[in-house]
C-alpha cells in the first residue's frame, strides 16, 4: 500500500448500514476497506466502528451502530469489523459501547456512573 490521497474521501455504507446485512464477512471487509484508506493518508486510528446499543429511536447517532438494537448481533458483527481495520495495521477506536443515548440536552446531562452501571 502506498501513503497517497490526501484531501479525498469516501462516503463508506454506515455501520447501521452494513450491520443490517448480518454477515460477518461484510463487516470485516468493510473494515479492512476502510483502514487501506486511512492507512493510505497517513492515519494511525479509525474512530470507529461504533458499538452503542440503539435505545431510543431518535437517537442522533444510531446510524452509526453496528447492532442497532441486538447487542448480540453487534458483539459479533463489531469483531469482525475491527479485525479488518487492526488487520491493516490500523488501531480501531470501538466507541459508545456504554451511556451514549442521551440526545435531549446531551451537552448539560451529567454522565457519571456508577460502578454497576
Amino acid at each position: 500500500m502506498t501513503r497517497e490521497n490526501h484531501g479525498t474521501s469516501t462516503a463508506w455504507p454506515s455501520g447501521l448500514t452494513v450491520g443490517a446485512s448480518w454477515d460477518e464477512e461484510v463487516l470485516r471487509s468493510w473494515g479492512t476497506a476502510m483502514a487501506e484508506e486511512f492507512y493510505n493518508k497517513g492515519a494511525h486510528v479509525q474512530l470507529g466502528p461504533g458499538m452503542n446499543v440503539a435505545r431510543i429511536p431518535n437517537g442522533g447517532r444510531n446510524f452509526e451502530y453496528v447492532s442497532g438494537e441486538d447487542p448480540y448481533l453487534g458483539a459479533k458483527l463489531v469483531k469482525q469489523a475491527i479485525e479488518g481495520i487492526q488487520g491493516v495495521g490500523i488501531m480501531a477506536n470501538a466507541k459508545h459501547w456504554a451511556d451514549n443515548s442521551q440526545e435531549a440536552n446531551r451537552r448539560m446531562v451529567s454522565e457519571n456512573l456508577d460502578e454497576r452501571t
